[in-house]
């Protein structure tokens, strides 16, 4: 192999460790560098300090690439569109596709399941509070899995409507291959009084952590989704 192509090679595999670092973590909501530095909170906004170490890994690997004799003579900006386009998303499909191989092989049932996105938002009106989820699913396993969901709701949130968790009602089926299911849920809870609804809306509950799980007969999978 020749010098360059060598290279090419190692520079290539600094790109892969910035994708790497930024992957989200099975059941989890944070990616491996997020847990390696934490967010962090400052009176009401979050300061990411996370991105800083990927991006100064990708632009490494970025300048090593374009700085190789076989792209002296090429328009640099069309290699640089290319790695974005085209390279980070194979890198990304390539731990995708690793992490299906895993749970291929272990004959993983609901643990192959996993939230892609979440998203809650509350709505009120007189002594009423509705709770609206949506839920991205994605199944890396081989077959269907058949599941409920329970949700342990923010603390504070918790607090004031008087219950730790709910329940959906309705039973979900996947059916594996990394197919997607989207999860429309609503919970209305009556509350005390009109003072106790601006209270749950005012109570910042979106900086602290929600539990999911998953669950049927057999198998109970937690999923953390982190707050801002």
């Amino acid at each position: 192999m020749s010098e360059d192509n060598k290279k090419l090679f190692k520079y290539l595999g600094i790109v892969f460790i910035a994708v790497l670092l930024t992957y989200k973590l099975p059941h989890d909501s944070y990616s491996i560098i997020q847990y390696i530095i934490r967010p962090i909170r400052y009176k009401n906004s979050v300061i990411y300090l996370s991105g800083i170490i990927p991006l100064a890994v990708f632009i490494i690997g970025i300048k090593g690439i374009l700085s190789l004799e076989r792209f002296a003579d090429k328009r640099r900006i069309l290699i640089f569109l290319l790695i974005v386009t085209i390279i980070i998303p194979i890198m990304n499909w390539s731990l995708d596709f690793t992490r299906t191989n895993y749970h291929w092989l272990k004959r993983d049932g609901l643990n192959a399941v996993d939230i892609v996105d979440t998203d809650i938002n509350l709505n009120g009106s007189n002594e009423e509070l509705t709770i609206n989820f949506k839920l991205e699913l994605i199944d890396y396993s081989r077959s269907q899995n058949e599941f409920k969901i329970r949700v342990y709701l923010p603390k504070s949130l918790s607090d004031y409507v008087g219950k730790d968790f709910y329940e959906f009602e309705k039973h979900y089926r996947t059916y594996g291959n990394r197919s997607i299911l989207n999860v429309k849920e609503q919970i209305v809870v009556r509350l005390d009084n009109d003072y106790t609804r601006k209270s749950s809306f005012d109570s910042q509950w979106y900086w602290e952590d929600v539990e999911y799980q998953l669950y049927n007969k057999k198998e109970v999978v937690k999923i953390m989704e982190h707050g801002f």
